[in-house]
């Protein structure tokens, strides 16, 4: 800022009582930033002082359990691709259990939520691994997401989420000290290029109260000149918006009630089957549409798990396992007295049966042939 000029609503007004101040105000900045830099040295201090301590044992064991998990993901993975390979060259498809793993023609909302979370939980698990392999490089010293990203790596999610704070606060931060400095009194004064976060909401807030009270002069002037009510939908405006939205509304809703009247209420029209849809009806059409999906992935999923159990049976595998052990325990348990009370019954219906004529004469025929043969 020149000396010998004020600015006040980012106009400059000539004085002569600025020079003190500006020494002053330059005074208490550099006794802040004498004070910043103090306190980050500290910081630097504590954090060297604290390098193998619980950080470095917790990054290390953080890493052991991301090989560990990552492995064992990636032979899930493997298997997983194998199958569909094999299930694609005998004409069929992989059975799943997951949503996410249905096939790019049967896969529904649930399972494109559901890819999309863990792509980027994994992402998430990627970028932790890449800090605490920082971690412990540097010997226990703490690394911020924000600054985990070394050469062509990219930030990962917590780090774009971390920076986009700290710039947002920060445009913040110096916005204010701007307006300080310049001594303006609303934020949305200063220069476009000044200007930070809230001097661009307060902007967008004053714009749309402007444009409320300019529609609304304009409809009190229309009112007082044709002596009359003048509605706010009659005047472009936020309001007259508002109040068309809430007309479709109610317009929609007579509609249905004219139509259910006509059938003497036989039945309830729903708002989507009304022969004019309002903003309801296209609503409940949507929601319907979207649960009618998520019925049909859920229905195509439960058949899909049945023939994955039926597919992978632990005591059907090759490979003996506890699972497998106890499965066939179990069902032997189960299936024993079912094939005793089977015996039984086959038992029963064999001593209580009578013989016909076809197997009279076959004991005839069998009692003669062994006499003559004595």
């Amino acid at each position: 800022m020149l000396e010998g000029e004020d600015f006040i609503n980012g106009s400059k007004i000539p004085s002569i009582t600025d020079q003190p101040d500006n020494s002053i105000n330059s005074s208490q900045e550099q006794e802040q930033q004498q004070k910043q830099k103090i306190r980050q040295d500290n910081a630097g201090d504590l954090l060297r002082v604290e390098k193998s301590s619980g950080l470095l044992r917790l990054a290390k064991l953080s890493l052991q359990d991301y090989e560990m998990r990552s492995g064992f993901f990636k032979k899930r993975e493997a298997d997983r691709r194998i199958e569909e390979s094999l299930a694609r060259m005998m004409g069929d498809e992989a059975s799943y259990v997951r949503p996410m793993d249905a096939s790019e023609k049967t896969i529904g909302p649930l399972g494109l939520w559901e890819k999309s979370s863990v792509e980027w939980f994994q992402q998430v698990i990627d970028e932790e691994a890449r800090r605490a392999r920082e971690i412990v490089r540097l010997g226990g010293i703490s690394v911020r997401p924000m600054d985990t990203s070394g050469g062509d790596e990219q930030l990962g999610p917590l780090g774009i989420i971390e920076s986009r704070l700290v710039d947002f606060f920060d445009s913040i931060q110096q916005s204010e000290r701007e307006r300080s400095s310049l001594r303006v009194l609303r934020p949305k004064d200063l220069e476009e290029s000044k200007r930070g976060p809230l001097g661009k909401a307060e902007l967008r807030a004053s714009e749309a109260i402007r444009e409320i009270l300019n529609s609304e002069k304009t409809r009190m002037e229309q009112s007082r000149i044709r002596d009359g009510i003048v509605r706010p939908i009659d005047i472009p405006g936020p309001l007259g918006e508002l109040e068309m939205a809430v007309l479709a509304v109610v317009k929609g809703e007579e509609q249905r009630k004219l139509e259910t009247q006509e059938i003497n209420g036989a039945s309830l029209i729903r708002p989507k089957d009304s022969k004019i849809k309002g903003p309801l009806g296209e609503l409940e059409e949507q929601a319907v549409a979207a649960v009618k999906k998520l019925t049909e992935e859920e229905k195509m999923r439960v058949r899909n798990i049945q023939k994955f159990l039926d597919e992978h049976r632990p005591m059907e595998q090759l490979e003996p396992s506890a699972l497998g052990m106890l499965e066939t325990v179990v069902v032997g348990i189960v299936r024993a007295p079912i094939l005793l009370f089977q015996i039984l019954s086959r038992v029963r219906d064999l001593l209580q049966s009578e013989l016909d004529d076809a197997d009279v004469n076959i004991l005839k025929e069998k009692n003669t042939d062994s006499n003559e043969k004595k």
